[in-house]
């Protein structure tokens, strides 16, 4: 594997109402913080950003650049089932990447991670020119807003063209309303893209499509508790991890891994390298690989 390498986070940070209390959150923090248990440390978050994000970056020791203060506000409901309720409160700036941005972000790893259309198109194919590998959530790209403020999920066209930008890309189930289960959606968006391709469904584990080839990985098992942030873990580990050498399998599932301890440990450090390793390869030895008809 090569030298720990520089990886670019692009997407916001937000403020979560969950229940009755307000905390920090979104892809930003969500991604670098989880990359920071693994001993990565060559890391920048290109997001708007309130007080209380520029102290957290100085608290763990990496970058900012700070592109607004007017960050997105969130109020996430947990309803039955583990289903989430999501209303957006207040939307936050779009994220414009500057020349000395894109200065920066050469032969990086480039994690974008919209969380409501603050990442558009055209800034997407301007960072393509630049990254040496671009991980992608779907997430921010489908999301629109009722008039009651509810966020609902609207898969448009040009998601097609986002898919092939990518060269990781993970979706919930539930942001790719288009098919009808993990595999269906894993299949179907691998065959547009010459990356990998993660469709996950909580508790039910992910579909990946890596070179043509679907695998199932298992979610850790028994766990339950805040699955927030959880699919932002799994890419930006995922992501690195492959970046940095690793078998893709093996990687995902270092990626869910990591995800599943999150949920079952709502305070942090929620993972070490260690526990993340040996979990990883029990995973892997639980997957399997699908049919491409299945």
């Amino acid at each position: 594997m090569q030298d720990d390498l520089s990886v670019i986070i692009i997407g916001s940070f937000t403020l979560d109402r969950i229940n009755e209390g307000l905390s920090i959150g979104g892809p930003a923090y969500y991604s670098s913080l989880a990359l920071t248990y693994l001993g990565h440390s060559s890391i920048t978050v290109i997001s708007p950003a309130r007080e209380i994000h520029e102290n957290f970056v100085k608290n763990i020791g990496i970058n900012l650049i700070n592109v607004g203060t007017d960050t997105p506000v969130f109020q996430l409901k947990y309803v039955e089932g583990g289903r989430r309720q999501v209303i957006l409160k207040h939307r936050g700036s779009k994220i414009i990447i500057s020349k000395r941005e894109l200065d920066l972000i050469r032969d990086s790893l480039i994690i974008i991670s919209p969380v409501y259309r603050e990442i558009d198109l055209d800034t997407l194919k301007t960072i393509r020119k630049f990254s040496k590998l671009i991980a992608l959530d779907v997430q921010g790209f489908v999301r629109y807003v009722c008039s009651d403020g509810k966020v609902s999920i609207a898969w448009a066209n040009e998601m097609y063209e986002v898919i092939r930008l990518a060269d990781v890309v993970h979706a919930d189930l539930s942001e790719v309303p288009i098919y009808n289960d993990m595999v269906e959606a894993s299949r179907e968006l691998g065959r547009l893209s010459s990356g990998i391709i993660m469709v996950s469904n909580g508790e039910r584990g992910l579909v990946a499509s890596i070179n043509g080839e679907l695998y199932y990985v298992p979610a850790l098992p028994g766990i339950e508790g805040n699955a927030t942030g959880t699919g932002d873990i799994l890419l930006a580990i995922s992501a690195y991890e492959i970046l940095m050498g690793e078998n893709p399998l093996r990687a995902i599932a270092k990626g869910a891994v990591a995800a599943g301890l999150r949920v079952g440990r709502d305070r942090s450090p929620w993972f070490n390298k260690y526990e993340v390793d040996v979990l990883a390869d029990k995973l892997v030895r639980k997957s399997e690989k699908l049919s491409m008809s299945y």
